[in-house]
């Protein structure tokens, strides 16, 4: 045999056991990554259709992946998992990859389902140490529901999520989330949450990246009109309509410390926001007792830690009907811009735990400029609180838009100045109030809201100090008695009012 040929036959014969060692190679590997899979599930819990690993590119690939249990599913169309280190899996069990990309993953949560207890110890069968460099995953979809045939509790479709450094172990695994990270990127282009029976929230975009959380046109709509809410409410109960620009999150911190979500920000702005609110006095009252702003927040069900929040370019307009022959009642507020300092349930037991304070600029009623001031301790279990405003010059066609209809009475002349200044508790309040008019008078009008009440509108402007019209009065020691079965601001137009009443008397 000539020389060349024995050459090219040992060149063929070493490229046929490179061939062979490679095939071998990556059998071995995909058994040893099957023989995985299957020591951490059962078989009932992964499938795919198939697993391919490449060991001159460190790399496997498994298609059309599916996970269900407990109520948790979760499929995708492919998994890459790029720049495997094998020799440090297959010698310490640790699993280290380069890059980590998920293709159109599904993620269904049954909130329904009945959850089977994991037999193993500490809730893992193996022992888990995994490194991943760079995960992301592209055009994924979240819903939560109780089945699939009836409607979702929760969706959103996720174009893109990135994160860096993500780690899971042992001590990970136990906590509310079940991996670190170093960094995250997420875009989300449809967010939908069902609020209650009435009411739906949606999110046309989310964009996070690094500490920056952003939300754009966030709306909560009401699922039935005006007139058909009403029927599916057991009690009052306020009709939301909101619809808000922007919400961005500077500075955005979030973990899970003892199963809790706590979030934080040093800068949360609120940009441009239009709230309508609506309320059938016809249907009987809740019962139920109402709960301080400070208390809500000491009690949510996750930590709060929100150092400054900016709430820019609202109008919020409150319509209240007591008898539908009156008409609708009208409040309403534009140009709101307000200014919220240490909102946060963070450290309630700490000595110098920071006071709430809440800066409001607005104009009422389209006519007068508004300015409260409004200051709480939300560790303070009293749930007390100071507020003080300032509202100019209003007419009584202003006035006359929510007097007439729900209280049905119509006013004469304007306020040319008003002052007051609150303090209290959950059970009483106490303060002061300067009030300017002039001459003002009452109407008490008849059922049909229109035609005047002669005898009882004589009464009523007998009471009124008519001598005092041009003038100013002020008024100390005005209390007032709360009903811990309304609202906070039912208790503060009880105090206004009270100290209205005291001026005009």
């Amino acid at each position: 045999m000539k020389k060349s040929s024995k050459i090219f036959f040992g060149f063929v014969g070493i490229l046929i056991v490179l061939i062979l060692a490679i095939i071998g190679g990556n059998m071995f590997i995909e058994n040893k990554l099957v023989d995985a899979i299957d020591g951490n599930f059962e078989k009932t819990e992964f499938k795919y259709n198939s697993l391919n690993a490449n060991i001159l590119s460190k790399s496997v690939s498994i298609l059309k992946p599916v996970y269900h249990k407990n109520g948790l599913k979760i499929s995708a169309e492919r998994i890459n998992l790029d720049g495997i280190d094998i020799l440090e899996y297959l010698s310490n069990k640790k699993l280290e990859i380069s890059i980590l990309k998920v293709t159109q993953p599904k993620v269904t949560i049954y909130t329904g389902a009945e959850k089977k207890k994991d037999s193993s110890e500490n809730g893992t069968s193996k022992k888990m140490d995994l490194l991943i460099n760079s995960l992301e995953i592209s055009n994924a979809s979240l819903k939560i529901t109780k089945s699939d045939s009836v409607k979702f509790q929760f969706f959103a479709q996720v174009p893109s999520l990135k994160l860096e450094k993500v780690s899971i172990n042992q001590k990970s695994i136990k906590n509310g989330l079940p991996f670190n990270y170093k960094d995250l990127q997420l875009r989300s282009d449809s967010l939908i949450l069902n609020l209650n029976k009435q009411h739906d929230l949606s999110v046309n975009q989310v964009i996070m990246k690094g500490d920056s959380l952003k939300f754009s046109e966030i709306n909560i709509r009401p699922l039935y009109s005006k007139q058909e809410f009403q029927k599916h409410i057991p009690y009052e109960k306020d009709r939301f309509d909101i619809c808000l620009n922007e919400l961005v999150f500077k500075s955005f911190n979030w973990n899970f410390l003892n199963d809790s979500l706590e979030i934080g920000s040093d800068n949360t702005r609120f940009k441009g926001g239009d709230i309508s609110i609506y309320r059938d006095k016809q249907v009987k009252d809740d019962p139920r007792r109402k709960p301080m702003y400070s208390k809500m927040i000491r009690e949510l069900p996750f930590k709060i830690k929100l150092d400054t929040v900016k709430v820019q370019d609202f109008s919020i307009q409150y319509e209240e009907l007591v008898k539908p022959q009156r008409g609708v009642g009208k409040v309403t507020f534009k140009n709101l811009n307000a200014t919220i300092y240490n909102l946060t349930n963070v450290g309630l037991d700490t000595e110098n735990f920071p006071r709430t304070d809440i800066d409001v600029r607005t104009q009422f009623m389209g006519e007068a400029s508004l300015n409260v001031d409004w200051s709480f301790d939300i560790s303070n279990k009293a749930e007390a609180f100071r507020i003080s405003g300032q509202m100019d010059r209003i007419s009584s066609e202003g006035i006359n838009q929510f007097l007439k209809p729900a209280l049905n009475v119509k006013a004469e002349g304007g306020i040319r100045d008003m002052r007051f200044n609150f303090s209290g508790n959950q059970e009483m309040a106490i303060g002061d109030m300067k009030l300017v008019y002039h001459n003002f008078k009452v109407e008490v009008l008849k059922e049909d809201g229109e035609q005047k009440n002669e005898f009882l509108s004589a009464i009523a402007n007998l009471l009124i100090n008519n001598n005092a019209t041009s003038g100013e009065k002020e008024q100390e020691n005005i209390k007032t008695q709360r009903d811990p079965k309304k609202s906070f601001w039912n208790y503060l137009w009880k105090n206004i009012r009270n100290g209205a009443l005291k001026s005009f008397l």
